[in-house]
């Protein structure tokens, strides 16, 4: 089980071509940029149902290439373009769902948190919302809020197994370990949660009870082969130090 989807990092590779963000999403020259500006390049010759069409607004070439160049991993330069969308018309909804996952990217937090929580408000039954929001509060330390959004969304979908391992990791971060272990058992299992518990306190450190929940873990007949490498890999590790 992937445990730290802790807000990856990836890569960043220096666009060759910036954006010409000052005079216009609408000013770029399609057919010349770099291949994520690609979904805008003419596919026909300019021909008589090219002609019929309606040339898109600035708001909507903003968007798109925003989506684009997202996919793309830039996030910083997504983020510009979906702004300037936003500013092309203030009446029209905001972009909140396209904005939050990239400030959270970038380490934006305050402004993340403050997109998710109207996201959230606009739509309350959703759940990777409300995982997302929880997560990004953990990220940026806001532990006791984290736990109330997520315990939040765990009450309306008690069978999400991904909101009731968020909620499990805020309060491992919080320092609540017995809460932690709850959630996780209920998420996975206990064999499973005494091996996440025994992954965390790895990361974080603390080898005796790293140690204890390998063991508690090795008790199980049906374990697999990955906590058996584990608590080997661990104890040898121990050994060294």
């Amino acid at each position: 089980m992937n445990l730290c989807r802790i807000a990856r990092r990836r890569n960043r590779i220096l666009l060759l071509t910036l954006l010409p963000l000052a005079v216009g999403c609408n000013s770029i020259e399609k057919d010349h940029q770099s291949d994520f500006l690609k979904p805008f390049a003419s596919t026909e010759s300019t021909g008589t149902k090219a002609a019929n069409q309606p040339m898109p607004s600035e708001r909507a070439l903003c968007i798109e290439t925003a989506k684009t160049v997202a996919a793309k991993g830039h996030a910083e330069e997504a983020i510009k373009l979906f702004e300037r969308a936003e500013e092309q018309d203030p009446t029209a909804t905001a972009l909140d769902a396209d904005l939050a996952p990239l400030y959270a990217e970038v380490g934006d937090h305050d402004s993340a948190i403050e997109r998710y929580k109207l996201c959230v408000q606009r739509t309350p039954d959703d759940a990777e919302l409300i995982n997302n929001y929880a997560w990004t509060l953990m990220e940026a330390g806001r532990f006791e809020q984290a736990i109330v959004e997520a315990t939040c969304g765990v009450q309306k979908f008690p069978e999400d197994t991904r909101l009731r391992s968020t909620l499990a990791m805020v309060h491992y971060r919080n320092g609540d370990h017995a809460k932690s272990f709850q959630q996780w058992e209920l998420a996975v299992g206990k064999t499973a949660a005494h091996h996440n518990l025994a992954l965390l306190d790895i990361d974080a450190g603390n080898v005796d009870s790293a140690r204890e929940h390998l063991r508690q873990a090795k008790q199980d007949p049906e374990l697999d082969s990955r906590a058996n490498v584990l608590m080997a890999a661990f104890e040898t590790s121990s050994q060294k130090h």
